[in-house]
């Protein structure tokens, strides 16, 4: 069995748009803060040809409230500040009981050369 610990967690809005010059950039801006039961934690390695690519992920159970019913609704437009890092929510879940929502969140970081 996992061992599983409450965490301090920061929501952030993603806005993704272009610039004047029609680059692409992601801001965040913090929405709440919370404490969520963290479990699971795995890192990943895959080293291709010329290229290290390191992968997390991470389960987070949050309690059923209306904020948390909007991350399970629209996944693209949160992050989780965590471990100082950005996570995206990948998949989302409500419990049958309307009590928990667990996410699955990933993180990559920049692909580093071999």
């Amino acid at each position: 069995m996992a061992i599983t610990r409450y965490e301090n967690l920061t929501v952030n809005r993603v806005v993704n748009t272009t610039n004047s010059i029609g680059q692409y950039t992601t801001t965040l801006t913090e929405w709440f803060i919370t404490r969520g039961l963290i479990a699971s934690v795995a890192n990943s390695l895959l080293i291709a040809e010329r290229y290290r690519v390191y992968s997390d992920l991470v389960n987070i159970t949050l309690q059923y409230t209306p904020n948390a019913k909007e991350l399970v609704d629209n996944q693209n437009l949160y992050s989780i500040f965590w471990r100082n890092a950005d996570w995206r929510i990948t998949n989302a879940r409500e419990t049958d009981d309307r009590m928990k929502v667990i996410l699955l969140c990933y993180r990559n970081d920049p692909a580093t050369p071999v």
